[in-house]
């Protein structure tokens, strides 16, 4: 019929924009549910990269389209964003567990770990009954003494893991991270990494190369909905996200600075700082700062 599914520079913007309105509308799935800006956004995009790749073709992003983008964008329904968990949330999951049951012993480590090390889910847990290459290893984690050196766990004072890669490490280039004792009898990395050593041993996986084992994502994102509701807080606003963020906005109420909480948490850009939520105890003081402060006095006119 003489129809082609590549774009041309002269009809791009105009397709494109059809396109995106359809996917605003009808969202081009089976529930023909409209699609959010981002996702559309998304879309474009690896239309774009494809024509760039395969038909060495630059489509631009036109003044039309920009706008049409900007229309889709208030109309799409804001985002809700995930609640970050805090040490509360961590002790009231923590009683909902029976740490004699090994896999609740694993949880429980994976989720510590998870927590003090900012991982992302994909990091440390399978994820849709399958694993990325750079999953947290059992011999890139181990106990360490004060320089992050592995020691014995008698003598431990810190945890150190080393990851192979990341999302956003395009170049492979790993890095490796160590976390102190918290000086919490409970919510501890050290705490975190015996708890997983010795449910691994009561579950005869030792020989399992990925630390966490076959933890889903399903079932941390499980517990802590199950927290969440016991807690009287919406179910929907926890999942595996929160882990992660938690960390960095229990860093950010400790009084960590940016640069700690980015280079920890393995940040390539600053979009970390839209994670942290300001708690109430973070702001303590500052209604007394924006009262009391020393105001300069008027100098008199010579």
């Amino acid at each position: 019929m003489g129809w082609s599914r590549w774009l041309k520079s002269t009809n791009s913007s105009r397709r494109l924009g059809y396109y995106a309105t359809f996917c605003w509308a009808r969202g081009n799935n089976r529930l023909n549910r409209g699609n959010q800006h981002s996702t559309i956004i998304l879309k474009i995009s690896s239309i774009k990269w494809l024509h760039r790749r395969y038909q060495d073709l630059l489509i631009p992003t036109t003044p039309r389209l920009s706008l049409l983008l900007q229309g889709i964008k208030r109309l799409s329904a804001p985002k809700h964003k995930k609640q970050p968990i805090t040490t509360q949330f961590l002790r009231l999951l923590h009683r909902t567990l029976d740490l004699s049951r090994p896999r609740h012993r694993l949880l429980w480590g994976s989720i510590l770990i998870g927590y003090f090390f900012m991982l992302r889910r994909s990091e440390y847990l399978m994820v849709d009954h399958t694993r990325h290459f750079y999953c947290l290893k059992t011999s890139n984690a181990f106990f360490s003494d004060k320089d992050g050196k592995q020691a014995k766990e008698a003598r431990a004072t810190s945890v150190t893991i080393g990851l192979e890669g990341a999302k956003n490490d395009q170049y492979g280039r790993g890095a490796w991270r160590t976390m102190h004792a918290s000086g919490d009898n409970l919510i501890c990395p050290l705490r975190g990494l015996y708890h997983i050593k010795r449910a691994r041993k009561e579950l005869h996986i030792q020989s399992n190369p990925h630390l966490c084992g076959s933890l889903s994502s399903q079932t941390v994102s499980k517990a802590l909905k199950q927290t969440a509701r016991r807690a009287g807080v919406p179910a929907s606003a926890y999942a595996t996200h929160s882990i992660r963020i938690g960390g960095a906005t229990a860093l950010v109420a400790g009084g960590a600075d940016r640069l700690s909480v980015k280079l920890l948490g393995r940040w390539a850009s600053d979009c970390f700082e839209e994670y942290p939520r300001l708690s109430a105890k973070a702001s303590t003081g500052l209604s007394r700062r924006m009262v009391n402060r020393r105001e300069s006095s008027p100098r008199r006119a010579k």
